[in-house]
C-alpha cells in the first residue's frame, strides 16, 4: 500500500467539477485537531474523525468535534510524505498521515482533553515551541 493511500480525505481533490472558489467557503469551516494539528472541515471531522487521533472518537460526535478541534490556528503546511519530509520532521509530524497541518494552534485545549492526554502520556505540540 502506498503512503498516499492513508492520506486525509479531501473531497475537492477527487471531484473535478468543484469550483476553486469553493475553497473560500470551505476555509471558513476549517478546524485543526488540538492533538496533531491536522486540518479538516468540521464536516470531515464529523464524518471520519481525526485520521491521526482515532482515540478522540470524533466521528459522528458534534460536541467532541467542537471541543477537541479548533478554528483558531495560524498558517498551514501541506505534507505529502511525512516520513521523509524535513519540514514534517521539524514540525514533529513524521508519524502522521499526509495532509494539511496547522503551523500554530492559537488557544489552549479544554481541561477535559488535557486530562485525557495526560492519562495517556501524550504531550501536545501547538507549534509555538
Amino acid at each position: 500500500m502506498s503512503h498516499l493511500a492513508k492520506a486525509a480525505e479531501v473531497p475537492a481533490h477527487r471531484d473535478p467539477s468543484k469550483d476553486p472558489a469553493d475553497f473560500v467557503a470551505l476555509n471558513k469551516s476549517l478546524r485543526a485537531c488540538f492533538v496533531c494539528r491536522l486540518i479538516k472541515s468540521e464536516m470531515q471531522f464529523l464524518e471520519s474523525g481525526c485520521d491521526n487521533c482515532q482515540f478522540l472518537e470524533l466521528e459522528g460526535d458534534r460536541a467532541r468535534t467542537s471541543d477537541y478541534t479548533t478554528p483558531s490556528f495560524a498558517g498551514m503546511i501541506s505534507v505529502m510524505d511525512p516520513a521523509t519530509s524535513w519540514a514534517s520532521k521539524w514540525m514533529h509530524l513524521g508519524k502522521y498521515v499526509p495532509g494539511c497541518y496547522a503551523l500554530v494552534i492559537n488557544e489552549q485545549p479544554p481541561d477535559s482533553l488535557r486530562d485525557m492526554l495526560e492519562d495517556r502520556g501524550i504531550k501536545i505540540n501547538h507549534g509555538d515551541t
